[in-house]
């Protein structure tokens, strides 16, 4: 059983930033700065959202699961799909995730939600 916890949620701040940056107060070199390998994991790890960047309004907004945690070795800090987490939770039995939104048009990038990961035994009463 996987036990989902420890959630937090950015949308706030998100938001924040995106106000920020149509107010002028943030250029968009300051939002738009995704590296290389998470405008490429969100082609093959991501999901497509059928909202437009927030930015520039493309269609090629994804969401981007990522693990992270000691434990994980090389495996951290890597794009990963849920099922794919769900394999390495057999073997590390706890890890953090975040969910990212990325634009693989203009390289806008925002943390979501983190959470925990756990592998916990099945309880039989």
């Amino acid at each position: 059983m996987l036990r989902y916890s420890d959630e937090v949620n950015f949308k706030w701040q998100r938001s924040r930033t995106i106000a920020q940056y149509k107010s002028g107060l943030l250029k968009r070199e300051d939002v738009c700065d995704a590296e290389f390998l998470l405008c490429a994991s969100a082609n093959f790890h991501g999901e497509a959202l059928s909202t437009p960047c927030p930015i520039c309004e493309a269609s090629t907004l994804y969401v981007v699961p990522w693990v992270y945690g000691e434990a994980l070795g090389r495996a951290s800090g890597s794009a990963r799909s849920l099922s794919e987490a769900e394999q390495l939770v057999d073997v590390h039995r706890s890890f953090t995730m975040h969910s990212v939104e990325v634009c693989t048009t203009c390289r806008w990038n925002h943390l979501l939600y983190s959470w925990t990961l756990t592998r916990i035994a099945d309880e039989h009463y």
